[in-house]
């Protein structure tokens, strides 16, 4: 159950914030798609030039943006 909420808790993350980022260069694959030939570091080249990350990939870029902000919230003074 904490598997799925952390999954679609990062993904949804993941899926707001990379865009923003990166400038739109990396978008996030939907999450019901079945597309295939990604990388093994989770990402595709798609027709238009921009990289797409893999659904479960982008779940866990989101959740290290929110460990990487709670560090940052923590620790700073």
């Amino acid at each position: 159950m904490i598997d799925v909420l952390l999954e679609l808790f990062g993904y949804t993350t993941a899926r707001l914030v990379l865009p923003i980022i990166t400038l739109g260069k990396v978008r996030v694959q939907p999450i019901a798609s079945a597309d295939r030939g990604f990388s093994w570091l989770g990402f595709k080249r798609v027709a238009d030039g921009s990289l797409m990350c893999r659904a479960d990939m982008a779940g866990l870029i989101g959740v290290l943006l929110w460990l990487l902000t709670a560090i940052l919230f923590f620790v700073s003074p």
